[in-house]
């Protein structure tokens, strides 16, 4: 079987295969309060049109930080909550009033459906210029207003959803997966190659783009530092052997890394040299959200951890007593850390606790799903939180 025709059947057999699960949560075993037309709704979400959370923790650096945003600093309230009625593993994006997690694409004040439906529910999408790009099997741009497709880039990839795209400068950057440890990098209009660049080995993170570089590490525990506009590889680097789960977060020019055996590295973007190093404890340290010279990270044993970026000095910490999970964010004066099915924040100056929001549970069959996805998106006085059961809410101030 030729590369193309095998390619295109395993893509069928997942998508057919996807189809077939999600129909069977859907019909054979539906979920309580889970269909398409069942949505919970309270109030239109107060969106302004021109906010936007755009990507994966909001920026192609990974900062998660939304200097434009004000906070709930009060509580919140569930406005809306639309449910997918299929197990999802994307964050939110939101763009011209819309609200898009995984395949699904809502009105971001009344939480109702618009189309744009696409074969992917785990990479969370990218939106940019009138765009949204989306990691399914193929690397897809859709019209952001109508939905329909612009253009498709294949990569070499057998199998397997394409990551979250990083867009920046009118190039769109993704990775193949599984069998294809290749950048690629494709122009954001016409959706033709600019370059690619093959790994080490393979990866499992979301690329960084910043100051005319792409940021990726692969299973080799290897940085690469690579030129955004020829492919050319500027720098590799080794510093750890277990960041190779590592999130890249670039801000003034310095590399955040955690690692897997409890530290948090901080390295020169010019040429990877060390800048910092810090010990947390023996537990697997998580990426970091960067706003206003200050690093969030979760760190051993359920604590967020608050340390200067300069030096890695510790601010504060707080524990939820329950393990922490995926990269916080910033907007306002509130940091956001999920754990489990729960929402936390706190206050980013002193670690105060804020208020809390408990998600819920789906059941599927004979088992239940939960638990908040990684990819909060913080607009204006609204949160908009999507989890593992598909459901996707949105949350504004009481």
């Amino acid at each position: 079987m030729n590369r193309l025709s095998r390619r295109r059947f395993l893509q069928g057999t997942a998508i057919a295969m996807a189809g077939l699960a999600g129909c069977s949560a859907r019909s054979s075993f539906p979920p309580p309060d889970c269909s398409d037309d069942e949505l919970v709704y309270e109030s239109d979400a107060d969106l302004d049109q021109a906010t936007a959370w755009p990507s994966y923790q909001y920026d192609s650096a990974n900062t998660g930080y939304n200097p434009e945003a004000s906070d709930p600093k009060d509580g919140v309230e569930v406005a809306w909550r639309h449910p997918a009625c299929t197990e999802a593993s994307s964050g939110a994006v939101v763009h011209g009033g819309r609200v898009s997690a995984g395949g699904l694409v809502v009105n971001g004040r009344t939480g109702r459906a618009v189309g744009g439906e696409w074969d992917s529910h785990a990479s969370t999408p990218a939106f940019a210029d009138g765009r949204v790009y989306v990691g399914a099997h193929d690397l897809l741009a859709l019209d952001a207003a109508t939905g329909e497709r612009d253009w498709t880039f294949e990569t070499e990839s057998d199998s397997g959803g394409l990551a979250t795209p990083a867009v920046e400068d009118g190039t769109v950057y993704t990775r193949g997966q599984f069998d294809d440890p290749t950048i690629y990098a494709v122009d954001a209009s016409s959706g033709e190659e600019n370059w690619r660049f093959e790994l080490d080995g393979e990866s499992s993170t979301p690329l960084a783009v910043a100051d005319g570089t792409v940021y990726s590490i692969d299973e080799t525990s290897t940085i690469h530092a690579i030129n955004a506009t020829n492919g050319k590889e500027r720098w590799q680097r080794s510093p750890s052997p277990d960041i190779e789960r590592s999130t890249p977060v670039i801000e003034d020019g310095i590399l955040y890394l955690g690692s897997s055996e409890g530290d948090l590295l901080a390295l020169n973007t010019d040429d990877g040299a060390n800048v910092w190093r810090r010990s947390l404890g023996s537990d697997s340290v998580g990426p970091v959200a960067v706003a206003d010279g200050t690093l969030f990270l979760p760190g051993p044993e359920g604590a967020l951890i608050a340390l200067t970026a300069s030096n890695g000095h510790e601010e504060w910490r707080r524990s939820v007593g329950t393990n922490l999970s995926g990269p916080p964010v910033v907007a306002g004066d509130l940091v956001y850390v999920a754990a489990g099915h729960t929402l936390y924040t706190f206050h980013t100056s002193n670690g105060d606790e804020g208020w809390q929001f408990e998600t819920r549970e789906v059941i599927f069959s004979d088992y239940e799903r939960g638990g908040v996805n990684s990819g909060l998106a913080v607009v204006d006085d609204l949160v908009y939180v999507a989890t593992a059961p598909g459901d996707l809410y949105a949350l504004q101030a009481q």
